[in-house]
């Protein structure tokens, strides 16, 4: 809904979440995901589940992971 309601594709839109559920199904139809990860709430390394592109325990955290990303 936000993609048609901006315009832009799906991969152009960036999920930041505190849960790993959200980043999952933000990449499960197309979007990049960032997780702050908090204690208890890290991603979920199995095979063939997405990761996140950035996690960090904290918001400005996640920023400048996704600035040097999509720099």
């Amino acid at each position: 809904m936000v993609s048609e309601e901006l315009g832009v594709p799906l991969a152009s839109i960036c999920m930041v979440a505190g849960h790993v559920w959200d980043t999952i199904g933000a990449q499960s139809v197309g979007c990049s995901a960032a997780l702050i990860a908090r204690p208890g709430n890290v991603p979920l390394p199995m095979d063939g589940l997405p990761q996140p592109q950035a996690v960090a325990p904290d918001l400005p955290g996640v920023a400048d992971q996704l600035i040097k990303l999509w720099r």
